[in-house]
């Protein structure tokens, strides 16, 4: 989606980096254009940075690139409006000419698109969404380390000359596992990633509750169930 005309007193675009944030704004009551670098990039020095526009009508544009979450909320914490440009699409509406890319030249780029209501706007979610989000990928990261540690130990056996057995934490498979009579290094090796996945079972399986009441709860997600 892309944005209408703005009529506002401080157009900014920002380009944000772990270390750094550069800004470019306008004031259109002046047409002045000024431009700094925040430092440290993190939401304490961004904060302090947007203090100067508390009360005025301030409307920012930045990427959809990881820490974009703090900026928006800080944005908004001062009552501005925050507009979240996807990445690839921003970048494709610079043209064909070719130019240095630089931080300064990227936060430019991102205030002339919000001027000319051209900004191709990725949906900002509400806070409880992008919190319910981590927790998915959360409990996606722990399941695919689980998925392998599981790997490495069907390694470990066929290494030795073991048969590959489906269901291998099953309870009667991990008694197996404690029969078989393997080298010193290959038991350590089994004995290690049996406590890794017991230890990611441990905290993945109260997140996999916790988003499995929510989803008896959610109406989107009752309505999937019944497909």
């Amino acid at each position: 989606m892309v944005t209408g005309r703005l009529a506002v007193s401080i157009v900014m675009g920002l380009d944000q980096h772990r270390a750094q944030i550069t800004a470019e704004w306008l004031d259109t009551s002046t047409g002045e254009v000024a431009r700094t670098r925040v430092t440290p990039g993190d939401r304490g020095g961004l904060r302090r940075f947007l203090e100067r526009f508390s009360g005025q009508e301030l409307e920012v544009a930045l990427e959809a690139t990881t820490g974009w979450r703090f900026v928006v909320e800080e944005v908004i914490a001062i009552g501005g409006v925050a507009h979240l440009a996807e990445p690839a699409q921003a970048a494709a509406l610079k043209g064909s000419k070719r130019r240095a890319k630089t931080d300064r030249a990227d936060a430019r780029h991102l205030r002339e698109l919000l001027m000319a209501g051209r900004v191709p706007e990725s949906h900002i979610p509400p806070s409880h969404v992008l919190d319910l989000r981590a927790k998915v990928r959360l409990r996606h990261t722990l399941v695919d380390q689980r998925g392998e540690w599981q790997q490495r130990m069907h390694a470990v056996l066929y290494h030795h000359g073991f048969p590959v057995r489906d269901g291998l934490l099953r309870s009667a498979n991990r008694a197996w596992l404690e029969r078989l009579k393997l080298p010193d290094s290959a038991r350590e090796q089994i004995t290690v990633a049996l406590t890794m996945i017991d230890a990611l079972d441990a905290q993945s399986d109260p997140i996999t509750d916790d988003l499995r009441r929510y989803a008896r709860r959610q109406p989107g997600c009752k309505a999937l169930m019944k497909l």
